[in-house]
Formats: C-alpha cells, structure tokens, sequence
C-alpha cells in the first residue's frame, strides 16, 4: 500500500520529518533510501510506502485527519503493464497457463530444491482462540494501528509514548495464538513495530474480520461476534482507544471566562468503523459527537469519561497518566 498526499501536506510532513533528522541525508539513512528518493517523495513525484510514511508520521506526532492521505492499492500502476506484458509473452511461447505447464514448473522446482538442499515451506499452525475479550481488545488494537498482509500481522506505534503498550501486544500475541512476535526499532524516527510472521495468523485473523492489505480500501466493519456481546464491545473500544485514541484537554469560553475540561477521543478514517463505535458507545449508556465532516468521536461529558475508565478502562499506559493528570494534550 502506498501513500498519497497533496503539496501542502508534503511540506506539512517533510518540514517535521526534517525537524526531526535535522538533515536530509540522515533522514534518507534512516528510512533505507537514497536521498533522491526522498527528494522525489518530498516533491510528490512517487507515492510514498504505506510503511515509511507511517513511521514519519508517528515520529513527528502529526494525526492522519491533518495530512488527508490517499490511500493507494499495492501495484496500483502495474495492472495494463501486466496484461501488455501476458500478451506480448502468450504470442511468443503460447498459453503457460495450462496443466502441462504447470506440471512442468513443478518438476523443475523439485530439481532446483533437490540442487539447493533446500525444502518446501511448511504451514506453522497458531492457537485459534474461541471469542473472548482479549481476542476482541486485539480486533480493535488490529482495527486501529494494525496491518495485516498475506505472510505477517503488524502494529505501529510511537517507540517513547507506546512502549509499554508495544509490549502489552507482544504478550498478547503470546497469550491468544501461541507465537511469538518481533519488536523492531527504528532509530532517530520514535517509532516501534510489533511483528508476527505467520500466514496462518494472517489467514484466522481475515476470517474473523480483519482485512488483508488496505485495510481502508477494502472496508472496516466490526463483527458481528463482537457487536453482539457487550463485554466484547467494550474490549474492542478499549483496544481501538489505546491505538488511535486519546485524552486531551478541552478549552472552551463562554461570556469571556475559559473553561478547561478533560476531552475524550477516538480517530479512524474509516466512517463504517467510525459509526459502529458511536453505536456501541450508545448502546453502553454514553453520549459521543461527532459531525460527518470529522474523522473523530468525542465524549465530552466529565461523568462519562470517568466512567469510560472505570468500565472500558485502557492497557496503554500512557492514556491513564494523561487521565490522572489532567489530558496534557490539545485537542486533536
């Protein structure tokens, strides 16, 4: 999945991107690339990685609602290149798609694998979990800052404010499918991505809702398993609030005296995910706002957000510090 986004964006991101590395070329280092690759993403020449941009984003502390991505499909740009090249290739050597073929295909990786010492990758099974409320905490940790792709299930976040969270994951990974995953680090970008190699993860995880690859493209629509439990519903909400949630501090005037309160709120893209929080939030007794304009929900009511603690509660650390002291943040 790639990224696009419009020039002011680019300059919001890069100026902070570069803000951060305090040159170029250190950031190109750190991203893996040349610096005209850089150039070339900071000049909106190419689509930016699905993953760079993230972590740039992550690591400069921007919101997704400021920058307005375009989210695009892998290889987007390839599918006439693809068929010019199927039918270039057909002329020449005939129809390769037939039984005889493939069976000569297979025959040939038998012999490179017999050359190699090599073997054929064998499927590694996970523990398929029965519903629960850590399985439904994960669908929402998934819904929010996860990314699932035919071989591997990840989660980014920010490496100094979620590392406690990033580690909370890791262990429930452990506890629900009985594998383990990878913590990896990029230096100088803030950022943390907590990894599980494992198709099988990756295939259990999309019969149970969670879409392979774009996620925002494809759709994100809450199970049914899980709207149907309210104790699932809760852990949901806990798990999409720790991800892409926050506590901030919300300022408002009236007859020219500032009132500041705690504020709540929870940000997705996706308006279908969006909606359903709202319903189930209803459903559990609170008042969340929200406009069609907004990629937010706020709970604004003090006696609501106390209760939103008491009864959804949170496993990132960072979320209960900011409640204890006040928000601290603005509002996003």
């Amino acid at each position: 999945m790639r990224v696009k986004l419009s020039k002011a964006s680019l300059k919001k991101l890069f100026n902070a991107v570069l803000e951060k590395h305090k040159s170029w070329k250190n950031a190109a280092i750190t991203s893996g690339v040349s610096t005209r690759t850089l150039r070339d993403w900071r000049q909106g020449k190419y689509s930016i990685p699905f993953k760079v941009f993230k972590r740039f984003r992550v690591a400069s502390g921007l919101h997704e609602d400021e920058l307005s991505p375009i989210f695009l499909s892998d290889f987007w740009h390839i599918n006439d290149a693809a068929k010019k090249g199927a039918l270039v290739r057909m002329r020449l050597h005939g129809n390769f798609g037939t039984p005889e073929g493939r069976k000569r295909g297979g025959f040939a990786s038998l012999i490179t694998h017999a050359k190699k010492q090599t073997d054929f990758k064998v499927l590694k099974n996970i523990n398929e979990p029965r519903y629960s409320q850590k399985f439904a905490e994960f669908m929402g940790i998934l819904f929010g800052d996860g990314h699932v792709s035919k071989y591997q299930v990840s989660i980014t976040t920010n490496s100094k404010t979620d590392k406690a969270h990033a580690l909370f994951i890791k262990e429930l990974i452990k506890d629900l499918f009985g594998i383990s995953a990878k913590l990896k680090y990029y230096a100088n970008e803030n950022t943390v991505v907590v990894v599980a190699s494992s198709k099988a993860l990756a295939e259990f995880l999309n019969r149970h809702g969670m879409p392979v690859g774009n996620k925002l493209q494809k759709g994100l629509s809450i199970p049914i398993w899980i709207l149907s439990n309210a104790l699932y519903q809760k852990a949901f909400i806990r798990g999409l609030f720790d991800t892409d949630g926050c506590i901030y501090v919300d300022v408002h005037k009236i007859n020219k005296k500032i009132y500041k309160h705690f504020g709540l709120a929870i940000t997705s893209y996706a308006e279908e995910l969006l909606n359903d929080v709202i319903k189930m939030l209803q459903s559990l007794g609170f008042s969340p706002t929200h406009r069609t304009s907004q990629k937010s929900l706020f709970i604004r009511k003090q006696d609501e957000i106390v209760r939103f603690f008491q009864e959804i509660g949170t496993n990132n650390p960072k979320h209960y510090k900011r409640y204890l002291n006040g928000g601290i943040p603005k509002r996003p």
